[in-house]
């Protein structure tokens, strides 16, 4: 056993001879490795548009740049011997291979030298050979540059939490000021070194273990270690015991100064391409964000800016409701524009104290995006697909169904049961064919329509459609949107599929990822996108009466407010109340599918917080009274925002037509926003006995009079 063990300590003492010698004869690069840099988003058309910032922030400075008290500060905390030895303890390194091989706490093992070759170029694996590699490049290091050189780099790449790294990235996100600014009290204007010992402690306590002491999250263990720092600092002599106890009574408490976003015409396009290119599959973050990468989106950046001026057009107040419009080109379903608007209202408790702050505007970094995440009920944007199911079942466009003003609908096992259902015109009943009740949005035609073909299938077909959210088909009122939750973006697609002839396509934001383009280099191609998934739903034939049916919504039904030069056919929806309102379209001559939302957060003005109830300070309810509209429904103003983005997207194109060929074109105006006033159609006398079908009105003889979309009833 003696010459067994004899041979192995040989044996591990020749191989960790040879590998050392290795490191120490080996040619190895000990530059810096470069910060990572944003990739840039450009429109389909090459213009650059927006950047995505990398998760980590780190900012190279110069030595001169770093104050000596934060040099201090870190050789205290972490390596008190750093000016004396060669760059390796070996009584330290002993005891850390012997703690990593037992599975020990890791600390107080490596030299600074030894910390900056880990954290550059070894990694955190936990091995003996990792050690030994660690402590070999350290002594090479040590050779190569001078203690100020080493310490240099080591606080530009030292990691200090929150995705900071370097002191100067760190200094600025903590307190707001430049590394070399440690001194400086903003509030005055006045240098204080004992201001400048407290952020360096600060700082330099926390670098052992960043997220277990982040002054962010746990601020009062934060204090702890800088009170230790502060302690070698004495120990060390580089302050008195009454410097350290004055710059322990500053309250440093993080201020978590963030950059300022890029300016970009499309925050939330940008934000939404981010987390599609973050959750394919072999992303690489080291390679996104040291590539230098140019991301080509599916954006139509002219489209993008006359969808962010519509909303804007239609609803100027600040107390104006929320709103979302967003636009899929229906041949490949690329994303071709978003915009919204977010005006979330304060939370109050009962003494008036605002306990929630609301939120103006949508949040960059990955805000709430109310075109892609927000479920809002679907009014009668939904009865499409309880057409097209019919279709399907044998029905045809000119099939009859009278329509009470009200009917009962069996509901077993729920509540109310029956089910109440009413239009929202009282007085419109008669007999109806289906395409006819589609136009006029009739809520006792397609609520008992659901339930004939199976509102299952109903649900079925418009999830395989594209319709993303809450679809229960289990209440009565799913035919007319009761149960039917979804987000602006999968109304879009949704309806493209009816406009491509039946075939669902999926949502595509980018289309190629490039690295290294410069100038005129174009770089090379990293990643393409694969054209998007796509299965056929419906039939051409079931799909084109679809469209047939929805076209008449707008030009004799309740869509006429989006009538334009060009064909559009699309759907409004409103619920009770009005708190959510709908206009969904498609324009075949830009192969676009858009849809237009408003609505409010909150349908009461207040809202459960435990078993505390708080009053929402501003928007709450359905929307009435607004700009001029006693009673918003799709057809008003969130058609006005589908139809007043056609008319500036045009203007767009011609100006850049006129400026191509020398002339000028006038830009229109918010005035030239035209918003319809919702007025119900005239109720249709219902004959005694059997009823006998409306003869639809021509669009030649007798035009139907504009009025609003159905409201539906709201559930839950």
């Amino acid at each position: 056993m003696a010459r067994v063990l004899l041979v192995g300590l040989l044996a591990v003492l020749v191989g960790t001879g040879t590998f050392v010698g290795g490191l120490l004869s080996a040619p190895i690069d000990f530059a810096l490795a470069p910060p990572p840099t944003a990739a840039v988003l450009v429109a389909a058309d090459g213009r650059q548009f927006a950047t995505i910032l990398p998760p980590e922030r780190r900012e190279v400075v110069k030595a001169e740049d770093i104050p000596q008290v934060m040099r201090n500060a870190i050789i205290s905390a972490e390596d008190e011997r750093f000016l004396k030895h060669n760059g390796v303890d070996p009584l330290a390194t002993i005891r850390a291979i012997f703690r990593d091989l037992t599975g020990g706490v890791s600390q107080g093992g490596s030299t600074l030298t030894q910390q900056y070759v880990k954290n550059a170029y070894v990694g955190n694996e936990r091995t003996a050979l990792r050690k030994v590699r660690e402590a070999a490049l350290a002594v090479r290091l040590e050779q190569k540059f001078s203690k100020q050189e080493i310490l240099t780099d080591y606080l530009n790449a030292l990691y200090l939490g929150n995705g900071l790294y370097g002191v100067q990235a760190a200094s600025k996100y903590y307190f707001g000021v430049p590394v070399k600014d440690l001194d400086l009290n903003e509030k005055t204007g006045k240098r204080e070194p004992e201001l400048a010992v407290a952020r360096a402690s600060i700082m330099a306590g926390i670098a052992p273990a960043p997220s277990s002491w982040n002054p962010v999250k746990d601020f009062a263990t934060a204090r702890v270690r800088q009170q230790y720092t502060l302690n070698r600092m004495v120990v060390g002599g580089y302050l008195t015991p009454q410097q350290a106890s004055d710059a322990f009574q500053i309250d440093v408490r993080p201020l978590r100064v963030s950059p300022p976003e890029l300016p970009t015409v499309a925050p939330e396009f940008a934000d939404y391409v981010k987390s599609k290119i973050t959750s394919t599959a072999g992303y690489d973050e080291d390679v996104f964000f040291r590539g230098g990468l140019r991301v080509r989106t599916t954006l139509d950046l002219d489209l993008q800016m006359a969808f962010n001026q519509a909303i804007k057009d239609v609803l100027p107040d600040t107390g104006d409701p929320q709103a979302a419009i967003v636009a899929v080109d229906y041949r490949n379903g690329d994303v071709k524009a978003m915009a919204t608007r977010r005006t979330v209202p304060n939370l109050v408790d009962g003494s008036g104290k605002v306990v929630r702050k609301g939120v103006s505007g949508y949040r960059q970094k990955l805000g709430f995006n109310l075109a892609t995440n927000a479920q809002r009920q679907s009014g009668s944007t939904i009865k499409p697909f309880t057409l097209a199911q019919a279709l399907k079942e044998g029905l045809t466009l000119n099939t009859t169904r009278y329509a009470a003003n009200c009917v009962d609908i069996v509901n077993p096992g729920g509540t109310p049961n029956p089910y109440h259902l009413c239009n929202a015109d009282k007085a419109e009943a008669g007999t109806f064919t289906l395409k006819r009740a589609l136009a006029d949005s009739v809520n006792t035609v397609y609520g008992p329509l659901a339930k004939e073909v199976g509102r299952t299938k109903v649900a079925d077909l418009a999830k395989a459609a594209g319709l993303v959210g809450k679809i229960d088909p289990g209440p009565p009122s799913f035919g007319v949107g009761g149960s039917v939750e979804v987000t602006p973006l999968s109304e879009a697609v949704a309806y493209s599929t009816f406009a491509d002839g039946g075939v669902y396509i999926s949502p595509r934001t980018f289309t190629e990822i490039r690295t290294g383009a410069v100038g005129t280099d174009p770089g090379q191609v990293l990643q393409r996108s694969a054209p998007s998934p796509s299965r056929r739903v419906l039939t051409a034939a079931v799909a084109g009466s679809v469209v047939e049916a929805l076209t008449s919504v707008v030009t004799s039904g309740t869509g006429t407010a989006v009538q334009q030069a060009s064909t559009v056919f699309g759907k409004t929806g409103t619920t009770n109340d009005s708190t959510d309102a709908w206009f969904t379209g498609c324009i075949p001559d830009e192969h676009l599918c858009i849809a237009s939302w408003m609505g409010n957060e909150y349908s009461n003005c207040s809202v459960g917080n435990g078993s505390e109830h708080l009053r929402v300070d501003g928007s709450c309810g359905g929307m009435k009274n607004l700009h001029g509209v006693p009673q918003v429904f799709g057809g008003t103003l969130p058609a006005a925002i589908f139809a007043r983005a056609q008319v500036l997207y045009r203007q767009i194109k011609a100006d850049q037509a006129a400026k191509a060929s020398g002339l000028t074109v006038p830009t229109p105006t918010p005035s030239a926003v035209v918003v319809p006033t919702p007025r119900p159609s005239t109720p249709r006398p219902t004959p005694a006995g059997t009823p006998t079908p409306i003869v639809t009105p021509s669009r030649t003889t007798a035009p139907k009079p504009t009025r609003p979309a159905t409201p539906t009833p709201k559930v839950g």
